[in-house]
């Protein structure tokens, strides 16, 4: 595979920060606060270090074949046709994910926003968006995440740090909870988290050092893991956990209740909204570009700008399929189990493979 080696750590940190932060930054406190009342924050933290072993065996597989992505190399490790079947699988994956991903993005926006407009106009305008957006090459697609990163970090950390002045210590306690099934599966909930950080199958290529992919990766993960937690702990010392439990969009909430300079600044969640487009714009950017990449390679084109277009009715049809916001989260949840399985599985099945076979690829000068 013939490319120049462009993109940094910093550009890597940034690709994979900006895929992590998505459109679940609105809700999911009260996933962790269903999960362990006001140990919250420990199962996020819990969820950091199942997301960093997650992350490991797909940096390690890909970092033996520094010079190709996961679709040329797994041809050869497990054979074409197992090949074949496993890209399908992440094929559909990607493509339901950016599904559900934008309809959630039309249920909040109406919801919140612009009740009288049709969550079709919404849906048609990310996805055309991103679909323009898609087809751009992997250095182009580096640069606009790249540009978004700190505006979309920095805004969050500066909603958190003025909601820390309303923190009540004393809904934060017990920090320590005893681990049970509700714990263990908001743990599971908190690593899907940081999915996106599968993104780095189709960076390594073109990382000026893919051996510090694994660093990269894990700066970027602990990064956005200390943004969510500081997140949850300022949600669950506002509100309590158990007001928490109730509120759909309990982030959104925080913004609404804070403001700048003793009501000079109010409304900081119109601010804080756009910064949460601009996210999920971001990470459905990174999922639909996996999604064309993963078509293009099954059908051996050079090019995806075809396949990105052609992909956009089928995503929108299937956006439209959940009757109902309650159905899109618990679809989205149901995919999220599977991609822990599908996206963690298939790297380490590689990897055994790559290692019984000893097969290794060198790094281009």
């Amino acid at each position: 595979m013939k490319n120049s080696r462009q993109i940094t750590n910093i550009q890597t940190i940034a690709v994979m920060g900006s895929t992590m932060l998505g459109v679940l930054t609105l809700s999911f406190p009260r996933y962790m606060a269903e999960a362990a009342g006001s140990g919250g924050p420990l199962v996020m933290f819990v969820g950091i270090g199942m997301a960093l072993i997650s992350y490991w065996i797909i940096a390690k597989v890909c970092q033996r074949f520094p010079n190709e992505t996961i679709f040329f190399f797994s041809c050869r490790l497990i054979g074409h046709p197992l090949s074949i079947f496993f890209s399908v699988l992440l094929l559909l994956y990607f493509v339901i994910f950016t599904a559900l991903t934008s309809r959630l993005f039309g249920e909040v926006t109406s919801v919140v926003l612009f009740q009288n407009t049709p969550i079709e106009a919404f849906l048609i305008l990310i996805l055309v968006l991103t679909t323009l957006s898609t087809r751009r090459n992997i250095i182009k697609f580096t640069y606009v995440h790249f540009f978004y990163f700190p505006f979309i970090l920095g805004s969050t950390l500066g909603l958190i740090y003025i909601a820390m002045g309303n923190i009540e210590l004393l809904n934060l306690l017990p920090i320590l909870t005893t681990p049970s099934l509700p714990f263990w599966k908001g743990t599971m909930i908190a690593s899907t988290m940081f999915q996106g950080s599968f993104i780095i199958i189709l960076l390594i290529p073109f990382m000026k050092k893919p051996q510090s992919a694994f660093k990269a990766g894990s700066i970027a993960i602990l990064l956005i893991g200390v943004t969510y937690i500081l997140t949850i702990a300022s949600t669950i010392g506002t509100f309590g956990a158990q007001e928490t439990k109730l509120l759909l969009l309990p982030t959104l909430e925080i913004a609404r209740t804070e403001s700048i300079g003793k009501g000079v600044f109010e409304r900081l969640d119109a601010l804080f909204l756009v910064v949460w487009v601009i996210s999920v714009y971001t990470t459905l950017f990174s999922s639909y570009y996996l999604a064309s990449y993963f078509l293009q390679s099954l059908l051996s084109f050079k090019d995806n700008r075809v396949i990105s277009t052609v992909l956009l009715p089928y995503i929108f049809g299937i956006a439209m399929l959940p009757n109902n916001i309650f159905q899109v989260f618990s679809t989205t949840m149901f995919m999220d189990t599977i991609g822990i399985v599908l996206l963690t599985g298939y790297p380490l099945l590689l990897w055994i493979v790559a290692i019984i076979r000893r097969s290794k690829g060198g790094v281009s000068a």
